[in-house]
């Protein structure tokens, strides 16, 4: 190879290969070239510069004898490289191209070129591999750094506008909601003014006959008694009576003349006000509609708003949906009623395959104790967290997948549904009057679990056919006549033995067993109605996460004058309710009773503007700032039944979201047919 004047070959050949700065550990002895035997010691260096075909050694400190053999050039390299992250090393012979005497702070310091004459092709690749992956990963570290700030930069910015956009359309929904709740409030209140008034004319009609039939009496009596004196004008005894009844027939007369003037002025009266209040109705149900025509797009957009917020809380890796958002000692909690509503949700917006993620998770990977499912599993984990299995949330689970079943003609989840059958079967007939305890650890008997199998047992008989199914459903319902009707009061108690009221029991009694069904049990259903909006109707306080202060009108979980509290509205079981309410309305409409029709339904649109009026703004990351509302107009109170609503600032609940979504597309979940 020609030199240049400093020992190093010409920048042509420098060029030969393409070098990469880049740093490997080396060891090497020189040999000699005849024999092939060492002619030095083992000598440490590092690289320089790494070719495809040989490479650069950076040598320090080496004896004055090393820097004639380098002059020789005739000597050959024994080299071991070690390559980083690597444990084995690379060797090589190589020769001497050029060499270098550098002047530095380091004695005998020397570069060294060096050609490969022997080295593994694949070894000699991975050389170069490394090397260029050592120079560029800066590059590509600075690369991957610049596009990560700017996609952050991106999803932050997109992260702003949707909360942004949500933050709007939650407060349009409230504001809207607000006015439509005040006019169908109104609606209400002319509707029950008109009803009384109405009462009260039918009561002025009959009393103003009765005494129009007393005058007629009198006039008849005045002129008997006229005949009568002029007969005995010579009894002067019996003249002065006669005179003396006279006398008061005739005031008597007089006075019922005034009553009879007074009140047919208030028949007058009352004729006219009933025309101000159909007139005043008129005017407030088209102003309604005004609102409803503007109100509907942003509803549908709430909606909508409330959906994604459940389905933003689904674990991709298990299928389970958080219930609470907010409340740190429940972080990471999935009870499996909320699995049933989030499912059925899914089905409900035509979600097949998020719903099949929460089934699939009950099918193959739930683990059971004492042959039924926990309460709670970790939404992250699958792993049980409540270890309680009570019948109702296993029951809920079974007619999640039973609705599944019907809406997607697909049984696969089926057998899993008749498992927990076959479990409360067990239970029902350990008991002599087929009630079903809470559970196989416990001894209390629950109304709404009752329901829920009653509802449940109907499904399955409805879907399979099989008869057993069809018993379990009948002694179910012998169960709660006997032991949950409270004809006295018109309403149904909490459980066995046990008067407390409910508000669910109420709701769902109605959405389980039908209208009907409770009329020809002896057990009127408007009267069950009625018994929950008076005792458990309550309108309260509520204080928005931005300061403001709403007044709020839904139901309580029981009567909450037993409560130091004071009065809470549950959105879940407000919900309930305004399902129940469509339910009703249905039955009336069957029955030709539109005006009692019209009254349930707007009960229940009126019950529901005061449900979004509550619905807040997700604040976490995986809330994405979407809707929700909470499960209670109060954070970590008494519901009166032995457990506490939720605590933790903004709370959301899936419950509470899920069911008001029932709410408003009329869905009940306790029956297969769905035509509210």
């Amino acid at each position: 190879m020609e030199k240049s004047h400093d020992n190093q070959p010409k920048q042509v050949e420098q060029r030969k290969y393409i070098r990469l700065n880049a740093v490997f550990p080396v060891e090497f002895q020189l040999l000699d070239p005849e024999t092939g035997g060492s002619i030095s010691g083992i000598k440490q260096g590092f690289t320089r510069d790494v070719g495809k075909g040989g490479i650069c050694l950076e040598v320090n400190n080496v004896e004055d004898d090393f820097g004639k053999l380098l002059e020789e050039k005739a000597a050959k390299l024994d080299i071991r490289l070690h390559i980083p992250l690597s444990s084995r090393e690379t060797k090589a012979v190589a020769v001497i191209a050029w060499h270098k005497k550098v002047k530095s702070g380091y004695p005998n310091k020397y570069f060294i070129g060096v050609t490969f004459l022997q080295i593994d092709p694949k070894e000699n690749s991975r050389i170069y591999f490394h090397a260029r992956r050592i120079a560029f990963t800066p590059k590509i570290v600075s690369t991957l750094i610049l596009l990560l700030i700017v996609g952050l930069g991106y999803f932050y910015s997109m992260d702003f506008k949707l909360r942004s956009e949500n933050k709007k359309l939650v407060r349009e929904l409230v504001e809207i909601s607000g006015k439509k709740s005040e006019m169908e409030k109104n609606i209400l209140e002319t509707y029950t003014a008109r009803e009384k008034t109405e009462t009260d004319f039918l009561e002025n009609q009959k009393q103003l006959k009765e005494y129009q039939d007393r005058v007629d009496e009198l006039e008849v009596k005045a002129v008997e008694l006229r005949k009568k004196d002029k007969l005995l004008e010579y009894l002067e005894q019996d003249k002065a009576d006669t005179g003396k009844q006279l006398r008061a027939a005739l005031v008597e007369k007089e006075d019922l003349y005034k009553k009879v003037t007074d009140l047919s002025k208030e028949a007058a009266y009352l004729k006219q006000r009933i025309v101000n209040l159909s007139k005043s109705r008129v005017s407030a149900e088209e102003g309604l509609d005004k609102i409803l025509a503007s109100f509907r797009t942003v509803e549908e957009k709430s909606m909508a708003s409330l959906y994604k917020w459940i389905k933003n809380h689904q674990n991709n890796s298990t299928g389970l949906v958080i219930s609470y958002e907010g409340d740190d000692d429940l972080k990471g909690w999935s009870f499996v009623y909320d699995q049933s509503l989030a499912c059925q949700c899914f089905m409900l917006m035509g979600d097949r395959k998020d719903a099949e993620k929460i089934l699939n998770f009950y099918k193959n990977r739930a683990k059971k104790i004492k042959g039924a499912f926990a309460n709670a599993y970790d939404a992250d984990t699958g792993s049980v967290l409540e270890y309680n299995m009570h019948v109702g949330p296993n029951v809920w689970l079974g007619i999640a997948i039973l609705q599944y079943t019907n809406k997607f003609k697909d049984d696969r989840y089926l057998s899993v549904a008749e498992d927990i059958a076959k479990w409360v079967i067990i239970l029902q007939k350990e008991d002599k009057d087929f009630g079903i305890r809470g559970g196989p650890d416990v001894g209390w008997y629950s109304t709404e679990h009752n329901l829920d199998a009653y509802a449940f047992f109907g499904m399955l008989y409805e879907l399979t056919g099989d008869r057993r199914y069809f018993d379990a459903r009948e002694r179910a319902l012998s169960w709660i006549r006997n032991n949950a009707f409270n004809r006295r009061e018109g309403r149904l108690n909490r459980g066995k033995g046990d008067a407390t009221i409910a508000t669910d029991t109420f709701a769902w009694a109605v959405a389980a067993i039908g209208p009907q069904i409770l009329k020809d049990l002896d057990m009127d259903p408007d009267q069950v109605i009625d018994f929950a909006e008076t005792n458990c109707l309550v309108t309260v306080d509520y204080a928005r996460p931005d300061g403001e202060k709403l007044k709020i009108t839904g139901f309580d979980f029981g009567k909450y004058e037993h409560l130091a509290r004071g009065g809470i509205v549950s959105t879940e079981w407000t919900a309930q309710m305004v399902v129940t309410l469509k339910i009703m309305a249905k039955y009336h409409k069957e029955k030709n009773e539109f005006q009692k029709e019209s009254y349930y339904k707007r009960k229940a649109d009126f019950y529901l503007s005061e449900l979004e009026k509550m619905v807040i703004v997700s604040p976490s990351r995986i809330g994405q700032g979407e809707g929700c509302l909470p499960y209670a107009s109060q954070d970590n109170v008494d519901t009166g039944h032995g457990w506490k609503v939720a605590h933790g600032s903004r709370t959301g609940s899936t419950a509470g979201t899920g069911y008001t979504i029932f709410a408003k597309y009329g869905y009940n979940p306790l029956m297969l047919k769905q035509d509210l």
